[in-house]
């Protein structure tokens, strides 16, 4: 998934950075700021994981790939309904077969396609989203899934919206020609699960209030780097997780933020709050991956992290890496670094 600050083409350079700092024995790693989950999917492998992040969006997709344990076997769904495979199931669903859903019930259709006036995604791509949320709320409200089978369905619905979406990255505006994948059908996302056989727990919670009430061994800060907050430029991804028929506003149909603003992308907060979330992280060892171009300056992370840490252990790795940016005519590459800061903590 596009995702600002996505860490899965440096996830083994992570990996590396964190070895080299934690024992073996470590146990547990948290992700504070899952975002796509990308991090807390690949250390699973390892540790009892711990996620987290205020959208919606994310939680699901954490409960689906982190506290489910295995690939849900949908029993009731197939001795009730004789639905093997739901993901087929909608997959393979011809579109004239979800004219049947009322118009009062298709929100996307009727919110972010041309029906509605937006171009986020074709009417009829929006259509199968509308249909397969609406029949997943149906068969929950029913009591034909559990909730890890719910947010399993619902974060494929998740996964699979940006491969259809006619955007340049972002949804915080749509593109005003068709993308050409814009023409693929839309179609739910079969997620793949790592098996740990561990407690792993997901939070949909202020990172900086759920550190006050958790510990463990390794804990990975990837929080916003820019002033561009999240929920504006995510949130189509957001309604298609929580389906709640919002009241959208302005051309790009944006829903109400209700405060959920991060004080990460605030020049004038991010360093309060980058310090409440040091002095309260009852962690071990510490991660924080920032890039080179955030906000906070590395003076003031390393002030931050030796006032709460044992300041001997401060160390800073860079890693390279390419992002490539659009235009008009052609692809451009920029060259920019990451930053992983680490810091040790004696913790209670």
């Amino acid at each position: 998934m596009r995702y600002i600050g996505n860490k899965t083409q440096l996830l083994q350079n992570i990996e590396k950075v964190i070895r080299s700092h934690v024992p073996d024995d470590a146990k547990s790693f948290c992700d504070i700021f899952s975002g796509t989950a990308s991090v807390a999917r690949y250390f699973k492998k390892d540790f009892e994981i711990y996620s987290n992040d205020l959208l919606y969006f994310s939680y699901c997709l954490q409960r689906a790939t982190i506290e489910n344990d295995d690939i849900p076997t949908f029993d009731k769904l197939k001795e009730e309904l004789n639905i093997d495979d739901p993901i087929s199931y909608f997959n393979n669903m011809p579109t004239d077969q979800m004219e049947s859903l009322p118009q009062e019930k298709r929100f996307f259709q009727n919110t972010y396609s041309p029906v509605g006036g937006r171009m986020y995604m074709t009417d009829s791509n929006a259509l199968r989203i509308d249909y397969a949320r609406n029949v997943i709320e149906e068969w929950r409200n029913k009591k034909i899934l559990s909730d890890n089978e719910y947010y399993y369905l619902v974060a494929s619905v998740v996964e699979g919206v940006p491969f259809i979406s006619n955007i340049a990255g972002t949804y915080g505006a749509y593109s005003k020609k068709w993308d050409p994948r814009s023409s693929k059908k839309f179609e739910l996302v079969e997620l793949p699960i790592v098996k740990n056989g561990k407690n792993n727990k997901c939070y949909n919670e202020d990172g900086l209030e759920l550190l006050k009430h958790i510990s463990g061994d390794i804990l990975y800060i990837d929080p916003p780097y820019n002033s561009r907050q999240y929920l504006p430029n995510y949130h189509v991804l957001e309604t298609a997780a929580k389906y709640d028929y919002p009241e959208v506003r302005g051309v790009t149909g944006q829903r109400p933020d209700n405060g959920q603003k991060s004080d990460f992308c605030s020049k004038r907060k991010v360093l309060k709050a980058f310090e409440s979330l040091i002095a309260n992280a009852n962690f071990k060892h510490i991660f924080l991956s920032y890039s080179t171009d955030g906000i906070m300056q590395l003076e003031d992370i390393e002030r931050i992290m030796q006032k709460y840490g044992k300041p001997d252990s401060f160390e800073v790795t860079y890693i390279s890496y390419k992002r490539f940016k659009s235009n008009s005519n052609s692809r451009i590459t920029v060259d920019l670094e990451e930053m992983v800061v680490y810091i040790s903590k004696e913790v209670k």
